[in-house]
């Protein structure tokens, strides 16, 4: 019998602890998003250094990014070198599926994608000029999403990392 409630008491523990270390990684998240955001504003302000100032062709700057940006958003530029570099895909074509491909590791809302999928939509159509102009726009909008992602954290990083204790002790409370 008494064995018998050590391993309720065992299985509770389990249970709160899973739930709050889920409450805890979906936190974590949310912090993750402003990071990556001024990661990919950096990103961008090189670009347009590299395509203005040292001419350099699509692919080589976005292996260049790759070198120097943060992971993961460094993926991101990777991606789309080892595209460009593959040969078939446009330079759209390719930062589409890049940024298709990074909702896996990249911690970002539609209306960041749009940002980013609307700037793709301007590379390597255009002179020096009109592309510089697109990135400082993209840079700008990102900058607005960063900061509506610093307010979402500082509201909603405690709530989640406690709602997650609070569904685990509901959880145990109702199977006890």
């Amino acid at each position: 019998m008494t064995g018998l409630y050590f391993l309720r008491f065992g299985l509770c523990l389990v249970i709160i602890c899973a739930s709050g270390a889920a409450g805890w990684v979906f936190s974590e998240s949310i912090k993750e998003r402003p990071r990556q955001l001024r990661s990919l504003q950096a990103a961008l302000s090189r670009l347009e250094t590299e395509i203005s100032c040292s001419m350099a062709f699509l692919p080589e700057a976005f292996e260049q990014l790759a070198r120097f940006t943060q992971p993961p958003v460094n993926r991101l530029f990777a991606d789309t070198a080892e595209l460009l570099l593959l040969g078939d895909v446009s330079i759209q074509e390719a930062w589409r599926q890049s940024i298709v491909r990074s909702r896996e590791y990249l911690v970002l809302t539609q209306d960041d994608e749009e940002i980013l999928l609307d700037l793709g939509d301007s590379l390597g159509i255009s002179h020096r000029e009109d592309q510089s102009r697109h990135l400082r726009l993209a840079q700008k909008a990102l900058s607005r999403q960063e900061a509506e992602a610093q307010r979402a954290e500082e509201q909603l990083v405690r709530l989640y990392s406690m709602l997650g204790w609070a569904a685990g002790g509901a959880l145990v409370l109702m199977l006890v």
